[in-house]
């Protein structure tokens, strides 16, 4: 058996991992507005509802469509969007999230004009859906990615400020050791100069003394 066959064996089982967490958009029968209809869901880790929400309707909006707020059902229906590969005709879509544990779901409903997609009914058009979803899946992750890139890198910023700071002070810290030492030298000196200049005058009173000594004696001599 060639090298090259047996590292694509050894790699089956992580490529099968690596397909299984991709797969993300799956199916489910859900009741909206319009019924009970199949719907396509997909989950949208650790993204609230309107974040989730706010990303959808600026992400239906390439398809043309007239998008707008059911509000009594919670969902959002997009009139007429042109998904040329799923259809040749417009379809109508029906989207709305739900809160999860960890999370966000998505669903959406595809509308093809008497029926709605499903992948026993369009298995042909079906891929075009899961991979519009798959696609905007990776779009909002990739915001809340750049997003909190933003926000690590204002905190990065933060932190380069704060060390410029203490690293100022300390240059500071430095210059005042410079100084203090400089005064303490000055300092030192002028001690040395004050202890010479006490030590002339302890001569001076001595000599003042005896002189005063010397004339006091003179004084009682004279009497």
């Amino acid at each position: 058996m060639k090298n090259g066959m047996k590292k694509l064996i050894a790699l089956l089982p992580l490529l099968g991992t690596v397909l299984f967490l991709n797969a993300q958009v799956n199916t489910k029968s859900m009741v909206m507005s319009q019924g009970n209809h199949p719907a396509l869901a997909v989950f949208i880790k650790s993204t609230d509802t309107k974040t989730v929400e706010e990303a959808w309707n600026k992400f239906i909006k390439k398809y043309k469509g007239k998008t707008k707020e059911l509000k009594k059902n919670s969902e959002f229906f997009t009139d007429d969007a042109e998904i040329k590969d799923m259809s040749s005709n417009t379809v109508d879509v029906y989207a709305k999230v739900l809160k999860k544990e960890d999370g966000s779901e998505l669903l959406v409903w595809f509308d093809l004009g008497g029926a709605y997609l499903s992948a026993a009914t369009h298995p042909d058009r079906y891929p075009v859906a899961m991979t519009m979803l798959e696609n905007f899946r990776l779009s909002i992750s990739r915001t809340a990615m750049e997003e909190e890139i933003k926000v690590q890198e204002a905190a990065l910023k933060k932190l380069n400020g704060e060390l410029s700071g203490l690293e100022k002070e300390e240059s500071g810290a430095e210059a005042d050791i410079v100084k203090y030492e400089k005064k303490i030298e000055e300092a030192k000196q002028k001690i040395a100069e004050v202890q010479a200049d006490q030590k002339t005058k302890e001569v001076e009173i001595e000599s003042q003394q005896r002189l005063i000594k010397d004339l006091k004696g003179k004084l009682n001599a004279l009497k």
